[in-house]
């Protein structure tokens, strides 16, 4: 694959790599130091969407990242862009009350970013059942160390909704995003990120 781009995918990728700075060192710092090391992976689900999408779109560009890799990235990159606008948007009371206002509705700007961003390998990459089978059983089990583990953001006001709508966005979501792959829906997105 050649690596010829426009000059939107390098500030995607630097875009991607300042939202997993702000996420993981800003945002999810208190949660992250009373969570145990091997317990990372399931707490901070939006930086690790930009962190992974950032590593994705450098290694396809590069010409490198297989197939299952990016569609990962996607996903996370939809599921939880999709997830925190809707959580935001339910609790507006609470996330825009005039205090933080305005950090929330970056936020939501952003997320709604990442929803779109999870096009961007549409017409790059192969996707097959495999990668949709993977892909839902990793979020499965990502889903159920949030509500069942205590791993969910502690940020959130409590909802018995909550985890009802994730494990939805898991089972609607990501197939919407197979099938978006599997039939080129979305390439004015991929074209657009990737200049081509």
């Amino acid at each position: 694959m050649e690596r010829k781009s426009g000059i939107l995918l390098p500030l995607v990728i630097l875009a991607n790599l300042i939202g997993a700075y702000f996420g993981f060192f800003i945002y999810y710092v208190n949660q992250l130091s009373i969570t145990t090391l091997l317990l990372w992976v399931f707490v901070p689900d939006c930086p690790m969407a930009v962190l992974l999408m950032a590593a994705a779109l450098a290694l396809v560009w590069a010409g490198k990242g297989g197939n299952l890799f990016p569609f990962l990235a996607a996903a996370y990159a939809l599921k939880y862009g999709i997830w925190t606008v809707a959580v935001l948007l339910y609790f507006n009371g609470y996330f825009f009350a005039p205090a933080v206002a305005g950090l929330y509705l970056v936020m939501l700007v952003t997320h709604s970013a990442m929803a779109v961003e999870s096009l961007a390998f549409v017409g790059k990459i192969r996707v097959g059942r495999w990668h949709l089978v993977a892909v839902l059983a990793w979020f499965l089990v990502n889903d159920l160390m949030d509500y069942w583990g205590g791993m969910s953001p502690n940020n959130v006001p409590p909802s018995g909704l909550l985890f009802p709508f994730t494990l939805l966005l898991t089972f609607v979501a990501v197939p919407l995003l197979y099938a978006a792959y599997t039939r080129g829906w979305g390439r004015v997105v991929s074209r657009t990120i990737w200049g081509k």
